[in-house]
């Protein structure tokens, strides 16, 4: 059995109407329509629209799955110790996975002291898989008491190289002059430092 064999073309307002005068005619040598005939002319032109849309439907649906897969590399978690990961392509290594991280940590505990030329390490909430690019931090500080004792600028917060893929360490540097209050109950002072990462 002969069939026609489509090709993705789609013009518009061009599907052929059988007229009550057009004698049938089907596929021939040297018949209308490149051989296939006049009655079989509508047909090939649908067949064609229909090859055309086929061909359409399967690259949007490669793209949605393409989007689809871009959209899952977007992650995160929301809140004191959090990160946010986003896609993107770097200039140099192609795409890669941002990963933004974020933190507190807290000198509860701390209030006799052991701040000064101290090391706290931060365990991060998602492990870089690569590498963790740059890290930094800032003191938090509490006055709502009002009493005044709490750090001068003898006391620098300064990330311990190389920074880890899982957690990263921080030098309270203190060169000795000042005092260096924690907080405590009512007393004001230092709570903790804040922290940031950026890697992936």
């Amino acid at each position: 059995m002969a069939t026609l064999i489509d090709s993705p073309e789609f013009s518009a307002n061009e599907i052929y109407e059988i007229q009550q005068t057009d004698a049938v005619e089907g596929a021939a040598v040297g018949a209308g329509f490149g051989g296939i005939g006049l009655s079989n002319q509508p047909h090939q032109q649908l067949a064609n629209r229909t090859s055309y849309i086929k061909g359409r439907q399967d690259t949007n649906i490669a793209n949605i799955g393409l989007l689809q897969a871009f959209e899952a590399l977007f992650s995160g978690s929301m809140g004191q110790n959090g990160y946010i990961a986003v896609p993107f392509a770097d200039v140099s290594r192609g795409q890669i996975q941002m990963i933004i991280q974020w933190g507190f940590y807290s000198f509860a505990g701390l209030a006799g002291g052991g701040v000064e030329n101290a090391v706290f390490t931060v365990t991060l909430p998602s492990a870089f898989s690569n590498a963790n690019e740059w890290a930094g931090g800032f003191y938090a500080t509490n006055n709502t008491a009002g009493d005044g004792a709490l750090i001068n600028s003898a006391l620098a917060l300064e990330t311990v190289t190389p920074l880890g893929r899982n957690s990263i360490s921080f030098f309270s540097d203190w060169d000795g002059s000042g005092t260096v209050a924690v907080a405590s109950g009512t007393k004001a002072g230092l709570t903790g430092f804040y922290w940031i990462a950026v890697g992936f």
